[in-house]
């Protein structure tokens, strides 16, 4: 166990590096997001379902495909739904929502978890930093996931951030629109 934990770490610590470098050579093409949210849903199924957690995906209409790389896209996706699965309690639930919003779609995850307390949002996207109650969190994960989150995101000309819950937490990002 702690040698697949030591080497998803430097896995992490690898990608965060080049990300952060500049270090991208991804191809870019036009991403349906919806379809990408769903897929994601669908393979985080088992393990929502383990933890009686209900996910579901719900999408504006018009929305508009995005310009960026699939793979990427999904790495986010897939990290945001699973810290969303693992701080929210049985019978909660997780949801993924998208939306155009001017030149960007915006992508939302919320979940009807703990919650962050004002001072662990400024720090939520920092190395390392793993917020929320110990009790309520599992041992795995590196602290590097919405690092690599916000780096993915930024590279890809876009922003992500926190938004205010009155219950759980909720966070969002935009990507350019493709076009």
């Amino acid at each position: 166990v702690h040698i697949r934990s030591l080497s998803g770490l430097i896995e992490d610590l690898f990608e965060l590096s080049r990300l952060e470098a500049g270090d991208i050579h991804w191809s870019l093409q036009q991403v349906r997001i919806d379809e990408l949210v769903e897929e994601t849903v669908e393979a985080m199924r088992p393990q929502a379902d383990a933890k009686k957690v209900a996910v579901s995906a719900s999408f504006a209409d018009g929305l508009v495909p995005v310009r960026g790389n699939p793979e990427r896209l999904q790495r986010v996706l897939f990290n945001l739904i699973q810290n969303a699965i693992r701080h929210t309690p049985a019978d909660g639930s997780v949801t993924v929502m998208a939306e155009s919003s001017g030149g960007s779609v915006e992508v939302e995850v919320a979940d009807t978890g703990e919650g962050l307390p004002p001072e662990a949002r400024a720090r939520a996207f920092e190395p390392f930093y793993r917020g929320g109650d110990g009790a309520a969190r599992s041992g795995d994960g590196t602290g590097l996931g919405l690092t690599i989150c916000r780096a993915i995101v930024e590279a890809h000309g876009g922003e992500i951030w926190l938004a205010d819950s009155p219950r759980g937490a909720r966070v969002r990002f935009s990507l350019p629109r493709a076009g």
